[in-house]
Parts: C-alpha cells; structure tokens; sequence
C-alpha cells in the first residue's frame, strides 16, 4: 500500500495547513485539539481501526464532528475490487448496524446524518505505466485493455448496475455508506445519497440536475466537474 503524498496536492503557501504522517492508532496531537475528523475511504485498510477510533475520539473536542466512509464489506462492488486486486488493501469488513455501534461505543459520539455512496468503479479504468508498476498480477490485465473498450465497459457496468438495482430493488451499485457523527446536535443535516456518479472522478450527481433526454428513465449527462461522459438512470424512491 502506497502511502506517499504527492507533492502536486500539497498546499505548501497556506500557512494554516501542516502535513503529519502518523500511525492512526497513535495520532501525535493534543486530546481535544481538533475540530473535524475526516476518514474517507480509510477504515477498511486499517488492521487496527478501533483504537484508531479510539484516537479520533481523544484529539476531537468536545464539539467537534466525524466524517467516516467505509465499503460495504458484503456488497458487490467490495467484493469486485477485492477479487480484481487480491484484497487490494482492504482488511475489514463492515456492515452498516455493527460500524455504526462499534462507533459510537468507542467515541461516545452520535449518528447525526448519514447517506447511501455509489460506486463508479473507477478502479476498473486503465491505468497509467507508473501505476501499472504498484497492480498485483491479477488485475495486470487492466493495463492492456484498448482505452475505448475500457470507457465502453465502464459505461455498461454503470448502466446495468443501476437498471438492476431499480428494477430488482438491488444494491449491486452501492460502494457503502458515508456518516457524521457527533457529541453535538447539528440541526437538520441532509446528505444526499447520489445514485449517479461519475466513472472518472467519482463526483455523485443529483439525477434531476443530470436528467435532460432519457429513455425509459435512462440517459447520458456530463460530469459537470470533469466534463466525462456517463449514463444516468432515474433512481428508486429513496434515492436522488
């Protein structure tokens, strides 16, 4: 697991931003010193993730809030990116209930919002030759499929996904679940659960800003971030 910072994404000018590289069961701050936790996508690589709970919850103040997302440990999309990239760094299982509990119980903090994430399956697109080098063999194969056929296949699985999941009342599109917690009330806090989402960067989209012309609820929009080309498909009722 590469756990390098490049130095392209590093805001050096701001003098309100350090960078720390720590171990996250033994975060080197001050007990209540921080605002805001964010664990995006982090969780599920971390062998030893409850007293990395158990830290967040010693350096966050009293009033301070948690970000965390984590895959569902048992969905399709989970199991996909294990098997492609033989575990591909993933060591932890979640589910919704058991996560949300061991949560709570190590921090002493409350749900406060939570939402429904979808995967773009980017992990599927054709890799550049520098991270071709850091693939295990098995998803090696990722690196000699011809770019077009590559954007195609996104597509498709996108498309059939989601015409499955709203037909069959599946979830065989979900990446898992994002969360807030917190020791506070934060009045009403919505987050939306975007059932599109673009193939190249990931960015959820509200379907009735996507929508233009579709067919039998299906239809093409641009990501209005990276301008890619992705299908959108209307989303079952409980879903945006």
């Amino acid at each position: 697991m590469d756990l390098s910072v490049q130095e392209t994404f590093l805001r050096k000018d701001d003098p309100h931003i350090a960078y720390m590289y720590a171990d996250s069961a033994a975060i080197p701050l001050a007990s209540r010193s921080v605002d805001a936790v964010i664990s995006h996508h982090t969780m599920e690589h971390f062998a030893d993730y409850k007293n990395a709970l158990s830290e967040i919850a010693r350096v966050l103040r009293p009033d301070g809030w948690l970000w965390v997302a984590v895959p569902n440990g048992y969905g399709f999309d989970d199991s996909l990116y294990r098997f492609v990239f033989s575990g591909g760094g993933h060591v932890n299982r979640f589910t919704h209930d058991a996560f949300v509990a061991e949560i709570q119980q190590a921090t002493g903090m409350n749900l406060v919002a939570q939402c429904d994430l979808f995967s773009s399956f980017i992990y599927l697109k054709k890799p550049s030759p520098e991270e071709l080098k850091l693939y295990p063999p098995r998803a090696r194969f990722l690196g000699e499929v011809p770019e077009g056929f590559a954007a195609f296949g996104s597509v498709g699985l996108n498309a059939v996904t989601r015409i499955v999941d709203k037909l069959l009342g599946f979830r065989c599109s979900q990446y898992g679940w994002g969360f807030i917690f917190s020791r506070m009330a934060l009045g009403k806090t919505h987050l939306p659960s975007c059932f599109n989402v673009c193939r190249k960067c990931g960015s959820g989209s509200l379907f009735t800003s996507v929508a233009r012309r579709t067919l039998f609820g299906v239809g093409l929009f641009h990501c209005i971030h990276c301008k890619t080309l992705n299908v959108c498909v209307a989303p079952p009722k409980d879903l945006e």
